[in-house]
């Protein structure tokens, strides 16, 4: 048993001086094996929806707080809280996870400009921004701003209020948490479709998701996790035997004309599998 861990983890005459991990077969089944990962937890999703889920730390006070400071980042005014554009964007949600659909118009043509008109709100401008799987506030706000259609609604200098819907929920066989804002210049200013950032009600209802998803946490598998554990033991793996096959190398005075090469292509499919695991989330 020693002897074949040896065979894989260390240099030496058996495997032609180069650990059988580090060999270009062995990583490419590596990556295969990702990848395979991948598509078996997609498949999951398809034959048993609701299984896998999604822990989201994404709160409306949380979206409200960034989405001010890119304002402020960019020498605009903080947009005020309206309840009446919070109901929109939630209802857009909530449309979303009915007709389990991901996008700004629904396939029955439900534009968000009908989830405005539905809420009662009197715009002159108006926008949406959707996104979905992000686990905190940061990472969704850093997604919208490399977007520059998204970023153009976030910084509109015409934009005066905004509304915010973070609803859990299943979406194509999977629990998510889809995050809606919805923007808006009002036709006329009412007092009553304001509240101070303090007082947010999408709050209290994202603290009740939340609860609700941490309930219910031990019924299903979360996605991101699966996929952030295989890629962390595969990086970790494969980057130490490289720290091994290296000391063993500089130690015994080997002499290896591809080893360097193949050192590179490990390092790089390695990179590549660090930043796969790593993205989360989608925009739209």
């Amino acid at each position: 048993m020693k002897s074949k861990l040896s065979y894989y983890f260390i240099p030496q005459e058996k495997n032609n001086y180069r650990a059988q991990i580090l060999k270009t077969g062995f990583l490419l089944f590596l990556v295969g094996f990702y990848l395979i990962n991948q598509e078996i937890i997609k498949f999951v999703g398809v034959v048993k929806p609701g299984v896998l889920g999604y822990s989201s730390e994404i709160t409306a006070q949380k979206v409200l707080t960034q989405t001010n400071l890119q304002r402020q980042n960019n020498g605009l005014p903080a947009l005020k809280y309206s309840s009446v554009l919070s109901k929109s964007a939630t209802d857009k949600a909530n449309d979303m996870f009915a007709h389990n659909y991901w996008a700004h118009t629904s396939p029955t043509g439900t534009t968000p400009w009908d989830f405005f008109k539905e809420a009662g709100y009197q715009y002159t401008v108006a926008g949406e921004n959707l996104a979905r799987d992000f686990y905190d506030t940061e990472s969704l706000m850093e997604g919208w701003m490399n977007s520059p259609t998204h970023k153009a609604n976030i910084v509109n200098s015409k934009y005066q209020e905004i509304g915010i819907g973070v609803v859990n929920g299943t979406l194509g066989g999977i629990k998510t948490t889809l995050v809606v804002q919805h923007f808006g210049l009002p036709v006329t200013s009412i007092a009553s479709q304001q509240e101070t950032p303090k007082q947010l009600q999408p709050e209290t209802v994202s603290l009740q998701n939340s609860r609700i998803l941490s309930e219910e946490k031990s019924n299903y598998i979360n996605p991101l996790t699966i996929n952030k554990t295989v890629g962390a033991i595969i990086f970790v793996l494969v980057i130490g035997v490289l720290f091994i096959d290296g000391y063993f190398t500089l130690k015994g005075g080997i002499n290896r004309l591809t080893g360097s090469n193949i050192s590179h292509i490990g390092f790089l499919l390695i990179i590549f599998l660090f930043m796969l695991y790593q993205r989360q989330g989608a925009i739209f």
